[in-house]
């Protein structure tokens, strides 16, 4: 391990860190075509610790003056560690302290997804869901109640993104993640496969999700829309069925991440019935 002292916001050894509290400038940076687009960024011991046992590499690590770093486990031989003084957190975080280390990751080269699906029994779908905290909030849904992948559509968030995997409490690397171009057209694919398509939706049309599920015994795409619109209406017309999950008369409906883990629970409490 290299340890060094930081002293200087304009310091090369941090440019990879400066503005993280900067959510646009970040989300740019880290997207496919960014300078950042390598990598990725986990926050705090239990985060790190969980990426690293998954195999992620850790490339940098940034701490305060007096961090112990005994809590960690596992950490590289080769890792670089940057103890920063209050100044260069302060451009770093924008706060002069760091509760929480900041570890930068080489990012991992994403899964198709005719690697993640061949034996998957259920697959959690998301469509426009642009929100970092309901995408960790996904994520860790999806390692809670065993789904076995997640698709994310182009229009949809970056689950590695910094808030997405600290909401997710490292969870984003218990669940492989790939992204997908349309939904309706993984649908397509889907379908071939044998899966069973269920849409969430309002829509107090639709069946119950319960009476859907009894219907439906093979493996499980559910899919879940965005914070606003919902689903397309291109993807409601190519599932093979629309749920509701039934609510009181004066709610129409819930957060994406809340409504994704009721109805991935009723999934697995059905599967456990049969």
């Amino acid at each position: 391990m290299i340890e060094q002292r930081i002293v200087n916001a304009n310091d090369e050894r941090i440019a990879d860190f400066v503005g993280l509290n900067d959510h646009q400038l970040r989300q740019k940076r880290e997207r496919p075509d960014g300078d950042m687009a390598g990598f990725f960024i986990g926050e705090g011991v239990m985060v790190i610790n969980r990426a690293v046992h998954a195999g992620h590499m850790l490339l940098t690590l940034v701490v305060s003056q007096k961090f112990d770093l005994s809590r960690f486990e596992n950490l590289p031989e080769d890792l670089e560690v940057l103890r920063c003084d209050p100044e260069v957190l302060q451009a770093i975080s924008g706060h002069p302290d760091l509760k929480d280390p900041i570890g930068l990751f080489l990012r991992p080269t994403t899964d198709n997804i005719s690697a993640v699906i061949e034996h998957a029994e259920i697959l959690l779908l998301t469509e426009s869901v642009q929100n970092p905290t309901n995408m960790g909030m996904i994520m860790r849904n999806a390692a809670a109640f065993g789904v076995d992948a997640v698709c994310v559509d182009s229009s949809s968030c970056d689950p590695l993104y910094r808030r997405a995997v600290r909401v997710s409490m490292g969870q984003v690397f218990a669940v492989p993640h790939v992204r997908i171009n349309t939904i309706p057209e993984t649908i397509t694919h889907l379908r071939e496969l044998g899966f069973q398509t269920i849409a969430l939706t309002p829509d107090r049309k639709a069946d119950v999700l319960g009476t859907v599920l009894r219907r439906n015994t093979g493996p499980i795409a559910l899919i879940v829309g965005s914070e606003g619109a919902g689903l397309s209406s291109e993807t409601l017309n190519a599932v093979q069925e629309k749920a509701l999950i039934p609510m009181r008369a004066n709610v129409d409906s819930l957060n994406v991440a809340t409504a994704a883990a009721v109805a991935l629970y009723a999934v697995n409490e059905f599967r456990t019935s049969l």
